[in-house]
């Protein structure tokens, strides 16, 4: 869902608590493996230490979405463990193809979401809370008349 002013809009989405669950279970398993008094127990514990640690960088990503209809500017950041960011994407709205519906097929079930494609091709997701039809139709029909950018649903 969008925040903010009416000359910025920010869609944000943090990963679920749930997915903590994956590494620490796999620190506990190293921890395990560590303290087992095998020969191999060390170079088996580093290398679940090093699948979590994987995994603590996955489950602590968040993504956030700047449309700035001001200054007419897309900017996409992925923030790591809450400090470190890295710029994805920072253009204008120019360089932007299309956004629209998406439709995932997954498990016999279809799940929704919004999308940007760049002129280069390249396409990046939009967050939204519920990946409902509804919702991602909404939120991609405010972004398209919001910013002048053609919406084109899409499946995948």
């Amino acid at each position: 869902m969008a925040e903010g002013s009416s000359l910025v809009l920010v869609f944000d989405r943090k990963r679920s608590l749930a997915i903590w669950l994956i590494p620490a279970g796999l620190v506990a398993v190293a921890v395990v493996a560590a303290s087992s008094g095998a020969d191999v127990a060390g170079a088996s514990a580093i290398l679940w230490l090093l699948l979590a640690s994987m995994f603590f960088t996955i489950a602590s990503q968040r993504t956030t979405v700047h449309v700035d209809l001001r200054a007419r500017r897309l900017r996409i950041i992925r923030r790591f463990f809450g400090r470190w960011s890295k710029t994805i994407v920072d253009c204008p709205f120019d360089q932007c193809r299309k956004l629209g519906r998406i439709e995932y097929e997954s498990d016999g079930h279809a799940s929704y979401g919004v999308y940007v494609e760049l002129l280069s091709g390249r396409r990046h997701d939009i967050p939204i809370k519920e990946k409902t039809v509804r919702e991602a139709g909404r939120v991609a029909a405010q972004l398209s008349d919001a910013t002048g950018i053609p919406r084109l649903d899409a499946r995948y």
